[in-house]
């Protein structure tokens, strides 16, 4: 199928509706991530006894979306329209090339998040990337907390394109 690329652009500005998190932010997963990447911090070792704040690494952790889910849902946010027109059209691979995070304050054991996500930019044209030929989508991410408090932003760059290419160096 070929991309409608005025399709795409028409997306630009818009934002999804509030998406809550599956769960609180909580002491097992800062546990794991700690064990994962070997932190040694002792306010992370003695978690329940003293952990009150999360990792600022960790704010996606309790915002993803399942991975998989036995019933393919339909793209109704406008981020995913966008990324189900580009894979429409053979742009079959995303990856995140960039990432600006700002965090207002730490979030703590047991908030629970919720977030929206605004396309905020797509590249005027295919573009050529370190991974391949593709598009690029800027999206805008506002976490919360379970009383509106904004916690963070954040800017995800995605390259979508149409196979991965691999460039090495001699």
């Amino acid at each position: 199928m070929a991309l409608d690329i005025a399709a795409v652009k028409a997306l630009v500005g818009k934002e999804s509706a509030l998406m809550a998190a599956r769960h609180r932010a909580n002491i097992p997963d800062i546990r794991h991530w700690c064990e994962v990447i070997r932190q040694d911090n002792r306010s992370y070792r003695e978690f329940e006894k003293s952990t009150v704040s999360a990792p600022a690494a960790l704010l996606m952790v309790w915002t993803m979306p399942p991975l998989w889910s036995p019933e393919p849902k339909a793209p109704t946010e406008p981020h995913e329209r966008a990324i189900r027109l580009l894979e429409e059209a053979g742009y079959t691979t995303g990856l995140a090339v960039a990432l600006e995070q700002k965090f207002m304050r730490p979030l703590k054991v047991g908030e629970r998040l919720s977030y929206k996500v605004k396309v905020s930019a797509v590249s005027p044209g295919e573009v050529e990337t370190g991974i391949g030929r593709g598009y690029q989508l800027d999206l805008h991410y506002t976490f919360q907390n379970q009383d509106g408090e904004l916690v963070s932003e954040q800017v995800c760059r995605r390259a979508q394109v149409t196979k991965v290419t691999a460039q090495t160096k001699h």
